[in-house]
């Protein structure tokens, strides 16, 4: 959670933003895991890190966005587990956060670029990708 943006947050000692902030590290890595998850059912292909496409990379993010948008209002709207202060702009219909989805976005995406330059080098991750080959 990005402190100022949530009101529990700025009040807070240290020992609870260090709490509360491990508890949504911990959700944020399940929602990362269950991404990643649907998009390997979705492309029928668990190690489609070894041959990064657009396809699963779509449904990686989208089932993460999804995902999101649902937990933000179950916990702010429905279970009241927290709550915006008014610099934290929001969907219209839905009230979750525009930070947590932008989060989602972003950090998904250069990790996922990361772990491909890992296994692949800057170039041989370019001749997978154009290629989309892989071994199912």
């Amino acid at each position: 959670m990005a402190g100022p943006c949530y009101k529990a947050m700025a009040p807070a000692d240290h020992a609870t933003a260090i709490r509360i902030g491990t508890q949504a590290t911990f959700w944020d890595a399940n929602i990362v895991v269950t991404a990643y998850l649907i998009a390997a059912i979705r492309v029928r292909y668990i190690g489609w890190m070894q041959a990064p496409s657009s396809k699963p990379l779509f449904f990686c993010l989208a089932a993460g966005l999804l995902i999101t948008v649902l937990f933000e209002n179950l916990a702010t709207e429905v279970l009241q587990r927290w709550t915006y202060n008014e610099q934290m702009p929001t969907l219209p219909l839905l009230g979750a956060g525009l930070l947590p989805l932008a989060q989602w976005v972003v950090v998904p995406a250069l990790s996922l670029y990361a772990t491909g330059l890992m296994y692949f080098g800057l170039l041989p991750m370019r001749g997978h990708a154009l290629s989309g080959q892989h071994s199912a």
